[in-house]
């Protein structure tokens, strides 16, 4: 409902309800919807608002709580009623349905399985499994047992209806349908172990042996045994610009811009972790908030990665999600506290959005998953051969309003305040925060893309993939040159805000032996990294610790404490080296530029030095500045502080603007946000769309933690500026 841009594909939709025999491939209705082919229907008017009726129908309803599984679940787009003899007739419309781009549904999961290499067939019965208990907590297990309902798109599962369970759906049920998927194998094609794998666990599935916990345990154990012979190859670039708007970048990421050679980077972090952070609170807080939550993140996965090569019991993916969660927690600790010691308020307090790809390595050898972390509006997106998939949900006053069941997204998203963050790193306290980590199994080729709002902003990754994305993977384009041809197609197109992208491209094969080494392709000033003398090699700290300190700050990370503080070394009975003098830490690693951005590494080390830092931190920027003019000229330098035009390069020849490129600058003022008032905030009040007040959404048991005002302008064009607003916020109710 953002665009402009006319509609360069037909929008197929799914039909729940509709009389197939009424409504024959052909014929309209609603005045707006063409039908195609029994229930696949096609949308004439796209960019015009869908119909929904003042109260949503139940069915409606848990569509939408369990829309936060947007790679496997369809989501509500328009519900249409009408009156006829008999009574009232309702159809619900789903879009993120399993439809190609001709209109003809994609096969079933049944005739696809059978011909799908071993990896992939493990994959689909994983996700299967993955979705058996939030469509328990909406009685619609039977959608799983439904053949017809669940089709394939590349590596994903993709359910096409929900079917409500009847009576009581039982996990054994599944086993016994599984049992006779055996019968379409070709023995003579699958190797005999996995065969007898793979039996042996539908059978034990279909006696009842397994409760759902033990059944995705043991189909991750097959396909961590298949891919203990499945090579995989990694590389990530990333890259930041200013844009053609702001003045300065608050953008941040990892590998850092400097750091694009491989060999730069840790060896315990290389080819492993790609990071975005969007900072958020002006000039003088958001790049401190993005800088520092990347420094501390790096650190702390460090100890956390290193642990889980050299681990001898079993690697467990729910410990290290745990794990993942409490360094997240940590991260938003420090940003508050800063926060708290600089005694900023309400929108001048600063935070950061965050996503982040892992891919961890048990026992030294890749595993065969990747893990996605995300808080705020950040995104990350999976691309493949088959196309392009949008992984992370933002976590904004519109989607809290979807998957809670008030309303339907393309109203939702219509709001004054459709684009306020309900939460950011930094913001509130970590036990309001709700990081969503998700994993992801690789079966295939694969390019992950991490970016800002600045490129996502106007779905403009929906409309670039195919042409300036995928090719970074089909055709094995450079990922620098991709990364920097975004930046440009952003500018080109947005312009409004910073942007900032991590590629993370995995093939299943050996390094190639002539790759070249990629070049340091950066949009940073050049001058804010020249040093004559820099090795910046040798600038990270061992990542091979004492196995007695690995162990010790591995649990202090579980414990959501910062293994790097004096007190908790101590606690865990590691060294720590008396305190230096926080001028000399400050020009160490300013000059050694740790990461690319001294200003901010020099706060994260400030915080570090105990007490020195109390002292210190509440006027970092303007005690830094007085004592050191050095510093504040570096400073200038790695922000980027560059003016750039405020019209678009199209502007300057004389021709017409880009669309969305010479929009007005979203309005800097900020105003408290009415719907954080606790007594207005839908959340703290049951919604006429919501029958009984339900506000527990599959996945999802507190979608909202707090109410970051990210403002969005009143239009609706999905334009922010970088506002927080901690004023008058209603605490979440627990579901």
């Amino acid at each position: 409902m953002n665009k402009d841009d006319k509609p360069t594909s037909s929008h197929y939709l799914w039909a729940v309800g509709l009389d197939i025999e009424e409504f024959s491939a052909g014929t309209m209705f609603g005045d707006r919807y063409r039908v195609v082919d029994a229930q696949i229907v096609e949308d004439t008017q796209p960019y015009q608002f869908p119909e929904a009726p003042e109260e949503l129908p139940i069915d409606a309803i848990t569509y939408l709580k369990l829309s936060r599984l947007l790679l496997n679940l369809p989501r509500p787009y328009a519900v249409l009623q009408w009156e006829e003899a008999i009574g009232t007739a309702q159809v619900i419309l789903l879009e993120n349905v399993p439809i190609d781009a001709q209109g003809e549904l994609l096969p079933n999961l049944r005739s696809s399985w059978a011909s799908a290499t071993p990896l992939r067939q493990v994959n689909l019965l994983w996700q299967v499994l993955q979705l058996w208990q939030p469509l328990a907590q909406q009685n619609m297990c039977a959608t799983l047992l439904e053949q017809d309902f669940l089709r394939v798109d590349g590596p994903w599962l993709r359910v096409l209806e929900l079917k409500p369970d009847a009576t009581a759906t039982e996990l054994t049920q599944l086993g016994d349908r599984w049992v006779e998927w055996l019968d379409d194998l070709d023995k003579s094609k699958v190797d005999e172990d996995y065969y007898e794998l793979l039996a042996e666990f539908f059978y034990d599935l279909g006696r009842g042996d397994l409760e759902i916990s033990d059944a995705i345990d043991r189909i991750d154990a097959i396909a961590n045994r298949i891919f203990e012979d499945v090579p995989l190859t990694v590389r990530i670039a990333s890259a930041t610009d200013v844009g053609l708007r702001r003045d300065h970048n608050e953008d941040a990421c990892y590998p850092y811009p400097e750091q694009q050679n491989r060999e730069a980077q840790p060896d315990i972090l290389r080819d492993r972790l790609a990071i975005i952070c969007d900072g958020l609170g002006g000039h003088e807080g958001g790049e401190v908030a993005s800088a520092m939550a990347i420094a501390t993140i790096e650190r702390l996965l460090k100890t956390l990665l290193q642990q889980v090569e050299d681990e001898s019991e079993p690697f467990s993916a729910d410990s290290f999600m745990e794990q993942l969660v409490k360094i997240v927690q940590l991260v938003n600790d420090q940003i508050v506290a800063l926060n708290d010691q600089q005694q900023r308020l309400a929108q001048q307090r600063m935070g950061t959005t965050l996503v982040m790809a892992v891919i961890p390595r048990p026992y030294g050898k890749f595993g065969s998953e990747v893990y996605i972390v995300g808080v705020g509006d950040s995104r990350v997106y999976w691309l493949d051969r088959h196309g392009c998939k949008q992984v992370t949900l933002d976590d904004d006053v519109a989607t809290r309003d979807s998957v809670m069941g008030y309303n339907l997204y393309a109203y939702s998203s219509q709001r004054a305040d459709g684009g306020a963050l309900i939460q950011a790193l930094g913001t509130r306290s970590s036990d309001l925060l709700i990081p969503r980590v998700q994993r992801l199994r690789i079966d295939d080729d694969f390019l992950l893309l991490l970016c800002s709002d600045g490129l996502s902003d106007f779905d403009r990754v929906e409309q670039l993939w195919k042409i300036h994305i995928q090719p970074a993977l089909t055709e094995n384009l450079s990922l620098s040159g991709t990364c920097k041809d975004l930046i440009e197609q952003s500018n080109k197109l947005n312009g409004h805000d910073n942007v900032t992208i991590a590629l993370m491209r995995g093939r299943l094969a050996e390094p190639d032996p002539n790759e070249e080494a990629p070049t340091v392709e950066t949009l940073i000033p050049a001058a804010a990294l020249a040093s004559d003398d820099d090795d910046t090699a040798g600038d990270a700290p061992s990542d091979k610790p004492t196995k007695a300190g690995k162990s010790k700050s591995s649990a202090l990370v579980a414990a959501g404490k910062d293994p790097d503080s004096e007190q908790n070394q101590n606690e865990a009975g590691m060294d720590f080296e008396d305190e230096p003098d926080a001028a000399a830490v400050a020009e160490t690693l300013v000059t050694k530029r740790q990461g690319g951005a001294g200003f901010f590494v020099v706060l994260v080390g400030l915080i570090l030095i105990g007490g020195a830092a109390a002292v210190l931190i509440p006027q970092s920027n303007r005690w830094l500045g007085e004592q050191f003019p050095w510093l504040e000229q570096y400073l200038t330098l790695v922000r980027g502080d560059r003016i750039k035009p405020s019209v678009s390069p199209a502007e300057e020849n004389g021709s017409e603007p880009t669309e969305g490129a010479n929009e007005t600058e979203p309005n800097p003022e900020r105003s408290p946000d009415p719907e954080t008032n606790p007594e207005q905030n839908p959340e703290t009040e049951p919604s006429s769309n919501n029958p009984g007040g339900d506000e527990t959404s599959t996945n999802d048991s507190a979608d909202s933690p707090s109410e970051t005002d990210r403002r969005s302008n009143p239009g609706g064009d999905g334009k922010e500026t970088d506002v927080i607003n901690t004023e008058n916020i209603a605490d979440p109710v627990e579901s």
